[in-house]
């Protein structure tokens, strides 16, 4: 195999640079292919323009001919586009765990603190996890050591944050660094983790004494073996050509969990305690953390995290809605990575305070 990648150094470079005059030969062909008149709008960019319209419409092969231009530079350089950080033996990792760290945390935990009292005037008690920088955890495979010391230490200065702030946290990261002793707590090729990190937090939470946990005997239930290409993938070239770069499709074996049903009252909906917040790697059913959540508690779990918003908008989409209004859990579960509190942006348009204070 490891033949093969090195003969794949020099393939696929020329393999795209053989391409080039058949692409542009095809291009000149094609119907209403010519290029406008060169005259003075040339200076102002019809030319150029002509061009870029021309190759994105006509070129053949287009989205192949970017997949072996990707794999070229990941290969020659070890680089992907913008976007994502390429580790060792084939593991990529988010730019976002690259961003600058916050002057202050202070900020941040002062926000988180509104969203603990909002919750507490109604009776609901707020649990923070907070999930480490996976080139923090998988650092064994990362390319920048000080980087991942870098989020090791920025996780310890949140947890230290939370607790003087007295905001109520669980401890994420260290059974996940456990983990990787055995087995992968994050995939290789995407930003989140396996069902065996999702199972080590949602046992963290349950052993943490923060919340009560209930006495359902709770029945697990395969699903369907999951296979797709990690999210980060797509940031050095095609799902076709991944796996010929040693980027392999992922593979996940999720579950469901349920609680025995309620035949007491066959009218009414069963009051669900723990509500669960968060971003895509508790909303994605792929990673079964909600379901992980209902077996240790054992209790059911509301699921109300949203894939591709942050933490903060599900958040406040939740607290703003009815059903926290007219039956308010007694805890809130906010999942929220670490990396999303590097971005200055963030808190832009959080202002369920203002709007839980003109309701109540």
């Amino acid at each position: 195999m490891q033949r093969f990648y090195r003969i794949s150094r020099y393939f696929l470079p020329v393999m795209f640079f053989g391409y080039v005059p058949f692409a542009n030969l095809a291009v000149y062909e094609h119907p209403g292919g010519k290029l406008a008149a060169f005259d003075m709008a040339a200076l102002r960019g019809t030319v150029t323009h002509s061009f870029d319209t021309l190759y994105k419409t006509a070129m053949p092969h287009r989205e192949p001919s970017i997949g072996v231009m990707g794999a070229a530079r990941y290969l020659l350089i070890g680089e992907g586009r913008q976007g994502v950080v390429v580790g060792r033996d084939g593991w990529l990792f988010t730019s976002e765990e690259t961003r600058p760290l916050p002057a202050s945390l202070q900020p941040s935990v002062a926000k988180i603190a509104e969203v603990r009292d909002l919750l507490a005037i109604h009776g609901t008690k707020l649990i923070v996890v907070p999930l480490p920088a996976k080139v923090d955890v998988q650092s064994a495979h990362a390319s920048v050591p000080e980087l991942s010391a870098e989020m090791a230490g920025f996780y310890a200065d949140l947890l230290a944050n939370l607790n003087a702030a007295q905001i109520e946290a669980v401890d994420a990261r260290t059974p996940l660094v456990e983990l990787v002793k055995s087995k992968p707590a994050f995939f290789a090729t995407d930003t989140h983790w396996t069902l065996d990190g999702a199972a080590a937090v949602a046992i963290a939470v349950a052993n943490s004494g923060l919340i009560p946990l209930g006495a359902a005997d709770m029945t697990r239930t395969e699903e369907p073996k999951a296979d797709f290409a990690g999210d980060l993938v797509s940031y050095v070239t095609t799902e076709g050509i991944a796996p010929m770069l040693g980027l392999d499709r992922e593979d996940a074996n999720p579950y469901v969990v349920a609680a025995p049903a309620d035949t007491s009252d066959i009218f009414g909906a069963a009051q669900v305690d723990v509500v669960l917040i968060g971003t895509s790697y508790s909303a994605n059913p792929h990673w079964s953390f909600a379901e992980a959540l209902k077996l240790d508690l054992h209790q059911d779990v509301l699921n109300a995290a949203e894939p591709g918003l942050g933490p903060v908008k599900p958040m406040d989409k939740y607290l703003a809605s009815e059903s926290f209004r007219d039956t308010p859990p007694k805890v809130v579960i906010w999942e929220i990575p670490l990396r999303y509190l590097t971005d200055p942006k963030l808190w832009d348009g959080h202002k369920i305070g203002q709007e839980l204070a003109s309701a109540d």
